[in-house]
């Protein structure tokens, strides 16, 4: 579904029901995983979106950083974090320690990645591990950023804040 201009109701956009989870876009880009399928593109904003044709995996929450984009794969319990760089070629795993990773936003050049039953960590400049952050051990989901701010949702739980990329994240009480 899309809203243009954001007002309005939502429309369909005529694509094949599939298992759709996770979005982001990289400039006109937009990008959609799907559970146990594959990655797919809508070039430009406009079309049908098109098979990136990855190994299967359940596909999960997006993000962008720059000019690379990155998604939470897993296969059974063992989830990494998956990069495709300068928007084009395949989604490579970065080998980062082995979590189950929940949630996944950027700021600036810095990703977050949200765990379940776990803490946030934190991956400086888009190079190296993701360091925990020490939050409290919560379901991390659901991740997006707003100007220097990082949110973060908690299942069955209340939405959380980091304000300009440092410190905790407070609960705001929702």
């Amino acid at each position: 579904y899309k809203q243009t201009g954001g007002t309005g109701d939502f429309v369909a956009l005529g694509q094949t029901s599939r298992d759709w989870f996770g979005m982001t876009t990289l400039g006109n880009d937009v990008y959609a995983s799907v559970i146990g399928g594959d990655i797919y593109k809508q070039t430009g904003g406009t079309g049908d979106f098109v098979a990136l044709n990855q190994t299967s995996r359940r596909w999960g929450y997006m993000a962008s950083n720059g000019n690379d984009v990155y998604v939470i794969g897993k296969i059974g319990y063992t989830t990494d974090i998956y990069k495709q760089t300068g928007g084009t070629g395949d989604f490579v795993a970065l080998g980062v320690t082995k979590r189950n990773y929940t949630g996944l936003t950027t700021l600036g050049t810095d990703v977050y990645a949200g765990t379940d039953l776990g803490d946030i960590y934190k991956q400086t400049g888009g190079v190296g591990d993701f360091v925990a952050l020490g939050q409290t051990s919560r379901y991390w989901q659901g991740m997006t950023t707003l100007g220097t701010d990082v949110y973060a949702c908690v299942y069955n739980g209340d939405i959380y804040k980091q304000t300009d990329g440092v410190g905790d994240f407070v609960v705001l009480g929702q």
